[in-house]
């Protein structure tokens, strides 16, 4: 491919123009990438980005290209694929830091450190399919972190390339390594458009000796409410609290982590604050339950994410089931619905909360798409909260469906934009 006098075979290795397998999942919808490119070393990522720059073209980074919200370029573009930087480049058990390739599956780091007993306690949805790069890139930490605390805490260290060429070089491999501004904390979540991450370096942990799962069912969500609450303002931590429905199926799962000993007194103690009785999981059992549940609506055509303060839960939960089920919107957080499975030409519409964060993933395919969203959006928004659209298989600007950043906000992101990418090459 030639942009003007410029090839782009002139500034990337034929290997690099060998797209990986599946490397073009969901990059951006409307509008195809006119090429994958793979670099397999930062000189390489600094050589196409310097030509993009010169050139014109905008690179969208990717992982897996799976979670990169829903991204509708303007105008031509590459997608840059981590897939070739892949692989652990330092693992210090002792220190418990691992540094590895942006590219390299989560799954792999899970194999080198599970080794060790050690783990990374982040469980957004999708995590078997994401690269390290790739969690550090959305900041997506799952509902673990209730108990270990958001990806971007544990992220010592990154070696990044900014749109315009510059390699920075950012952290260590130490918890107290920043003296002035800490430049990674932008970096993470910034979904790749500040600059394309190479290598993370990461904190590890133990991993627990029990980990066990307590469950409540209920056929409606707002009979999980109080417990839920409940379980959230207790004088313990749980790893995570998570309350998802589907149709006629509400159930609330909450993690305990720690000794045998203190999980069985911290689910006395629960169970005692929330006046409920749980069913306890452990082992593949249990897996099974998280998993499923963490994925839940992994592939469903709308994604969006709609949030308010912890203590108005059941008002969301209420107005996502709603928009859900067809009836009329409420956000008093009562059952005001009467209504039962879904709704017409809605299939298969989940919703899984994170009490903690008192946010809430609600994830369908079909029916009238902007109706469900602008409905969720209203009543978040009347609560006080935001709605920000991920995924939106059908033509609308998801600009009109997401709650909308102050100008304050617009302004200081269009800076550090600047500061980072100043010819906007990367999109």
């Amino acid at each position: 491919m030639v942009y003007g006098t410029a090839s782009l075979t002139d500034v990337v290795s034929p290997e690099a123009l060998e797209a990986p397998p599946g490397s073009t999942a969901r990059i951006a919808l409307g509008l195809a990438p006119d090429a994958v490119v793979a670099p397999g070393s930062v000189e390489e990522v600094v050589e196409l980005l310097e030509w993009a720059q010169a050139t014109g073209v905008g690179v969208i980074p990717v992982g897996t290209g799976a979670h990169l919200g829903d991204r509708r370029p303007a105008r031509s573009y590459i997608a840059l694929s981590t897939a070739r930087m892949s692989g652990i480049e330092i693992y210090e058990p002792a220190d418990l830091t691992l540094t590895a390739a942006a590219g390299t599956p989560l799954t792999e780091l899970s194999r080198i450190s599970g080794e060790h007993r050690q783990w990374l306690p982040m469980d957004p949805m999708g995590a078997p399919n994401r690269t390290l790069g790739g969690l550090a890139s959305t900041g997506a930490s799952g509902p673990l972190w209730a108990g270990y605390g958001h990806v971007r805490n544990h992220v010592l260290g990154m070696t990044v390339v900014c749109g315009d060429g510059r390699t920075l070089r950012l952290g260590g491999r130490v918890v107290k390594n920043v003296a002035g501004f800490d430049l990674i904390k932008p970096m993470v979540g910034s979904l790749g458009r500040l600059a394309v991450v190479t290598s993370v370096t990461m904190r590890l942990f133990p991993v627990p000796a029990v980990d066990r799962v307590l469950v409540l069912e209920a056929a409606e969500p707002a009979a999980l409410v109080s417990a839920a609450r409940a379980v959230a303002t207790a004088p313990i931590l749980p790893a995570s609290i998570v309350l998802s429905f589907r149709s006629e199926t509400a159930v609330l799962l909450v993690r305990l982590h720690g000794a045998e000993d203190t999980v069985d007194a911290d689910q006395s103690t629960l169970e005692t604050h929330a006046g409920v009785s749980f069913v306890a999981r452990e082992g593949p059992e249990a897996e099974a339950l998280l998993a499923t549940t963490r994925d839940a609506g992994e592939d469903a055509e709308v994604l969006l994410h709609a949030r308010a303060l912890p203590s108005k839960l059941g008002a969301l939960l209420t107005l996502t089931r709603n928009a859900l089920v067809g009836a009329n919107a409420g956000v008093d957080g009562g059952a005001n619905s009467n209504a039962t499975g879904g709704v017409d030409g809605v299939a298969d519409g989940v919703v899984v909360a994170d009490v903690a964060e008192g946010s809430a993933r609600v994830a369908f395919t079909g029916a009238d798409v902007s109706d469900v969203v602008q409905a969720v959006r209203a009543g978040a928004e009347e609560l006080g909260g935001t709605v920000v659209v991920d995924r939106c298989a059908v033509h609308v600007d998801p600009g009109a469906l997401s709650t909308s950043r102050s100008a304050a906000a617009q302004e200081i992101g269009d800076g550090v934009k600047r500061l980072f990418d100043p010819g906007g090459v990367l999109l």
